[in-house]
């Protein structure tokens, strides 16, 4: 089973997420000691505003993250807000948690009176397509091919598959 909860109820997760995304994107954080990774999660700790951090568990394990955050991309401004960061521990793909946190985003940005969200990724295109996001722009950025998504969230369902209505803490 998959819970969606807030990075600010589970504090001690922050050390392993940073562990995550050091070892997953180690030369984007190669200049960043693992204090300083923390640091930048724990500014993601809140329940409201930006940026908002959400954290998959499955069958009570960390499984899994995303964040709900001002912009996009910093180098598209005006594409706001975003959700990004999304990463899903080896062990746990495949079990639809990538899914489930781009749910609880879209449902999160729904429920703080945002209409449309935007996203961008290398990875996740698929899975944004299948939850009804339009790819609105193909770009690089960094050396990377990015596809920037849309998704009009009056249009959505991102209430989570298994019917949850809201996150647990």
């Amino acid at each position: 089973m998959v819970t969606i909860a807030y990075l600010a109820d589970h504090l001690n997760t922050v050390p392993t997420l940073a562990r995550w995304f050091r070892a997953q994107w180690p030369a984007y954080y190669a200049h960043q000691s693992q204090a300083d990774v923390e640091h930048g999660f724990q500014s993601e700790a809140a329940r409201d505003g930006f940026p908002l951090r959400l954290i998959a568990f499955e069958s009570n394990e960390l499984a899994g993250t995303i964040v709900l955050r001002e912009k996009a991309i910093g180098s598209l401004p005006e594409f706001q807000p975003g959700l990004g960061g999304l990463f899903v521990a080896v062990s746990h793909r495949s079990h639809g948690i990538a899914t489930e946190l781009i749910r609880a985003g879209m449902y999160t940005a729904r429920n703080q009176g945002f209409e449309i969200i935007y996203a961008t990724t290398a990875e996740a295109s698929g899975i944004l397509e299948r939850l009804g996001w339009s790819q609105i722009k193909a770009f690089i950025h960094q050396d990377e091919q990015l596809a920037l998504y849309q998704c009009n969230l009056k249009e959505s369902n991102p209430i989570p598959a298994a019917g949850d209505s809201g996150l647990r803490r």
